[in-house]
């Protein structure tokens, strides 16, 4: 009997057996839509679930065939995300030369005195805001406290969602604005020398149920594609002219998501590269409360001399997005 119980406690190894196969698939394959193009941006979150579930149970049954895939489960994990959580400690800029912040701000969840009140603390030396609206904007532009820290702005407010702006407290010139996608590109004077910085907010991709079941089945990223392509045609002329390079923004994409590498291509993700933990920027607006997000869109990518050297989430703001935290070497 003991044999016959222990025999379907190990049954249950064909589940993480499943996330291993599908996970395999995924990789060769490179889905972009369909259900397997939406599984690749919650994989990780498949991943821990089933070792937080399973592990428990394998070591009370002490069931050893579901033990060894667990094993295998946590081996191809790593091998997937390990630089997603762990960053090499050496691996991070000596310097601290200059802080930016990124944030999306949720559009139509603020009063234009709530959003003003809410950027008046931040120290930050460079500010990308997306779904930036423009009575907001004409709140930050009006708020002393701002004015005076971030005397200089490139402001592109819109309706809804395609607002963006920077902030910063040193000149800015060269400002170029764009709609669709939302992008504001420009100079920054700093005092160690020049950066090009460019704030984008491309478009999500399309989400779609299956009825009756009501499950998120539909997911078409083209539009989302599309506009980064454009974006990355701005980055492919900071590189090839050699600049200090900065992108910030929410870019709507998961690094599990085949679309990431291409938006980051020749480019240092300060998470990857400093970052510790998940880095989750995006949380439902439903449980903003929490202290952690559950998925990481919102970027800061590097290139040139300009060097990450640490990063962090604020999650205590209200709304959708935590703010990411970045400070950077300017070589």
């Amino acid at each position: 009997m003991a044999s016959i119980r222990l025999l379907r406690w190990d049954l249950l190894a064909v589940v993480p057996g499943a996330l291993i196969g599908l996970a395999a698939v995924a990789l060769v394959l490179a889905p972009q839509s369909g259900p397997l193009g939406l599984m690749l941006i919650f994989e990780p979150h498949l991943f821990i679930g089933v070792l937080v579930i399973l592990t428990p149970v394998a070591a009370v049954a002490r069931a050893r065939r579901l033990g060894i895939v667990l094993l295998a489960v946590l081996i191809a994990g790593g091998g997937l995300f390990g630089s997603e959580w762990v960053s090499a400690p050496w691996s991070a800029a000596s310097r601290h030369d200059i802080a930016v912040m990124t944030w999306n701000l949720q559009y139509g969840t603020r009063t234009p005195s709530e959003t003003a009140a809410a950027l008046e603390g931040v120290t930050a030396d460079v500010v990308a805001l997306q779904e930036l609206e423009p009575d907001n904007a004409s709140a930050i532009e009006a708020d002393a406290a701002i004015t005076a820290r971030y005397p200089y702005r490139a402001m592109a407010p819109r309706a809804g969602a395609w607002g963006v702006a920077v902030l910063s407290r040193y000149p800015i010139r060269d400002v170029e604005k764009a709609y669709p996608p939302a992008v504001v590109e420009m100079i920054v004077d700093t005092p160690r020398g020049t950066v090009r910085v460019i704030d984008a907010h491309p478009n999500h991709a399309e989400i779609g149920t299956v009825t009756p079941l009501l499950l998120p089945m539909i997911y078409d990223p083209a539009n989302r594609n599309a506009e980064i392509s454009i974006i990355r045609g701005r980055i492919d002329a900071a590189l090839a002219a050699g600049e200090r390079l900065l992108v910030l923004g929410d870019y709507n994409t998961a690094p599990s998501e085949p679309e990431y590498r291409v938006l980051t291509a020749g480019l240092r993700d300060t998470h990857v590269e400093v970052g510790e933990g998940p880095g989750w920027t995006w949380r439902p607006s439903r449980i903003d409360f929490l202290p952690m997000g559950f998925l990481r869109i919102d970027l800061q990518l590097t290139a040139g001399r300009i060097l990450p050297a640490s990063t962090a989430i604020d999650c205590s703001v209200s709304g959708d997005h935590c703010r990411l935290l970045g400070d950077y070497e300017i070589d």
